[in-house]
């Protein structure tokens, strides 16, 4: 069969359209659809594991798993996916680790919901992510139990084709967000999403380098302070949400981020924008 394009995923991310399948056998057949480019199980109910088969479709671009909220297993080596250039695993909660080869999907440019556990449940580092020269957005769950290496965060600051960040904690423990992460000179948009500190102070490092027109998205998680080392220049889109224990003055922000032109605070019960020309 020549199929190139299998949607059966939701195509809208609402709870109203909701998808359940009573047996996974059928992910099987797909190892016949050779010819396969891109493959939607978004948002389907009880898949619980993807067979190893699914990786003998060599000419498959896009692998859409958002939202597969029973899904707890991948096939243990992806790495012949070779033409494989977005890989879709956020929302996938129950997933506690990553396959082995990653990291060699050279034609990888979008890794949604890579997450991060202890070396035996996700053998591939962050670091490892340096040898994908052509991957723009990437988002990082940080798992309870993430083991994370020295300096595995500051090599992101080497990914020179990312543009788009999101980095999200489970772990409420601070000590899953004392590491420092160092940001290439070309990203457009930061999503820290859950940060289990007080204070970016350790966290972020001198991001004075950065492109002045970025977006700034922060959102939950128990930061209290705004302050750094450096200022905020290169933030001209702010956005915070449901941040509970961090005190800010709309009017204020501009002693912190001193090039912002657009700033978003939401809270429970109030919602404030605000812009400057």
């Amino acid at each position: 069969m020549n199929l190139e394009v299998l949607q059966l995923g939701r195509w809208k991310d609402s709870p109203v359209h909701h998808i359940e399948v009573g047996s996974e056998d059928f992910l099987e057949e797909l190892r016949n659809l050779t010819q396969l480019k891109y493959l939607s199980l978004r948002g389907i109910s009880r898949i619980f594991k993807l067979p190893s088969s699914i990786v003998e479709l060599e000419r498959l671009l896009v692998l859409d798993l958002k939202a597969c909220h029973n899904l707890e297993t991948l096939p243990n080596d992806i790495s012949s996916m070779k033409s494989l250039t977005h890989l879709i695993l956020s929302q996938c909660y129950l997933l506690e680790g990553m396959p082995n080869g990653i990291e060699k999907l050279k034609n990888l440019q979008v890794l949604k919901g890579f997450v991060i556990s202890t070396p035996e449940k996700t053998p591939c580092r962050i670091s490892d992510f340096v040898n994908l020269k052509k991957l723009t957005r990437l988002s990082i769950h940080i798992g309870s139990q993430a083991v994370i290496k020295d300096k595995d965060f500051e090599s992101l600051s080497q990914i020179f084709t990312l543009d788009h960040l999101k980095i999200s904690w489970s772990g409420s423990d601070p000590r899953y967000g004392n590491f420092q992460l160092s940001l290439p000179q070309n990203l457009r948009k930061l999503h820290l999403e859950c940060f289990p500190g007080k204070s970016f102070r350790e966290f972020l490092y001198d991001m004075r380098y950065l492109w002045k027109n970025m977006e700034l998205k922060i959102t939950g998680g128990k930061l209290a302070s705004m302050e750094v080392d450096f200022e905020w220049w290169h933030v001209n889109i702010l956005r915070l949400k449901y941040l509970k224990h961090l005190k800010v003055d709309i009017d204020d922000l501009k002693s912190f981020f001193p090039g912002l032109k657009y700033a978003e605070i939401k809270q429970v019960s109030e919602h404030i924008e605000h812009e400057w020309t």
